[in-house]
């Protein structure tokens, strides 16, 4: 069976990411092909913003995100029109608007909401984290 992920949950005003990555790891180590992609909408696409700090004291989502994808080749999807709102950059984003950087963290994309009709379409579930 394979599963998206659905994220709307802020990663700093509710537990939706940091339970979403706990769901994933604990799903990869009985299936490892069970977790077709994560799509991150609203203010959940504040975890692909590379220039976040949290506290020292507390886990970096943003880095434990990008470790997960990193050892399971997992895709991350921010919905451009949310991120671009919030802030969060692409290269050719940053360009279009004529900014100076970009913000978007490693191992995270810009995609549209048709990448997440195409999750919808070829997964068995979806599971939505808020």
């Amino acid at each position: 069976m394979q599963y998206t992920l659905l994220i709307t949950g802020s990663p700093y005003q509710s537990k939706a990411c940091h339970t979403a990555h706990r769901f994933i790891e604990a799903a990869m180590k009985k299936h490892p092909d069970s977790i077709k992609g994560v799509f991150f909408y609203e203010d959940a696409v504040l975890i692909g913003n590379q220039i976040a700090q949290p506290p020292r004291d507390e886990l970096n989502l943003t880095q434990a995100w990008q470790a997960l994808a990193k050892q399971h080749s997992i895709p991350l999807y921010l919905c451009i029109a949310a991120a671009v709102r919030r802030g969060i950059l692409n290269e050719s984003e940053s360009r279009r608007y004529e900014m100076d950087q970009h913000s978007l963290a490693e191992h995270f994309q810009l995609e549209g909401l048709g990448t997440l009709v195409d999750l919808m379409n070829t997964t068995h579930k979806i599971i939505q984290f808020r």
